[in-house]
């Protein structure tokens, strides 16, 4: 039975990225489907694995981490260019 965790750091403070926010998306073919929002705890996981058991099959996922709105709300200064460009 696997599961699907996730652990965020903020290199530049040296602390784990808390209240990250985080979406998780399935991908099949041409399609994205959301299937959670969650935000990091005060050790920059999440309280509960994101998947796990039955609901953790075998495919393509995609994690998006707002790490723009969390350097902003730490009072960091960012360019208007997105961290990744497609």
């Amino acid at each position: 039975m696997g599961r699907l965790t996730t652990h965020v750091l903020d290199t530049a403070r040296g602390t784990p990225a808390a209240n990250l926010a985080i979406d998780l998306y399935k991908i099949t073919g041409n399609t994205e489907q959301k299937l959670k929002s969650v935000s990091t705890n005060g050790d920059g996981r999440c309280d509960k694995p994101l998947l796990e058991g039955d609901s953790f099959n075998p495919g393509k996922y995609k994690l998006i981490f707002h790490a723009a709105q969390y350097l902003e709300e730490k009072g960091d200064v960012l360019p208007k260019t997105p961290f990744l460009i497609r």
